[in-house]
């Protein structure tokens, strides 16, 4: 003989259940999101896998900015020395800037003389850093943009020692 099961408690206390954990909807507060993350970039596909930024770079409105290498080669046996205005020259290859002219007496005191060994291989350096180091600290470095000209002028605490 089979038996009766009940199942009206079972399902009145499921309803019980169910009904007492429902949450009230509670009124909703308006949060403001504050974005964190700056305006978009835009950028182009160039390749598959490359995504190329259309945001103007720094170095390209200010080429003496572009950091570069460089390593000037020793001199050969039978060459004289390198000069501090050989190697300017060499630095400003690219940049579309040239040394001002014409060139003062205390600019040809700095470009005849000797380039220190230690300063032949610099970089990765920015080119107006690498100027400025060549040059030395006795000189203050100017550039002209509008003829895109490199001067130097004798930094006023010098004196020359006759």
């Amino acid at each position: 003989m089979m038996k009766k099961i009940c199942l009206w408690p079972v399902a009145i206390v499921a309803t019980l259940i169910l009904t007492a954990c429902t949450l009230k909807p509670e009124t909703q507060r308006s949060v403001p999101v504050i974005s964190a993350s700056p305006a978009p970039i835009e950028v182009v596909h160039t390749a598959r896998y490359t995504l190329v930024s259309l945001t103007q770079d720094d170095t390209l409105a200010f080429p003496l900015r572009q950091i570069v290498n460089h390593e000037v080669p020793a001199p050969k046996k039978n060459q004289k020395t390198l000069t501090r205005g050989e190697t300017l020259k060499i630095w400003l290859l690219g940049t579309g800037y040239s040394l001002c002219q014409p060139i003062t007496d205390d600019m040809r005191l700095l470009y005849n003389s000797a380039l220190p060994d230690s300063q032949r291989a610099m970089g990765p350096l920015r080119t107006e850093t690498a100027l400025q180091v060549i040059a030395g600290p006795a000189w203050t470095m100017s550039v002209d943009e509008i003829t895109r000209t490199v001067c130097f002028a004798r930094a006023p605490f010098t004196q020359t020692l006759s």
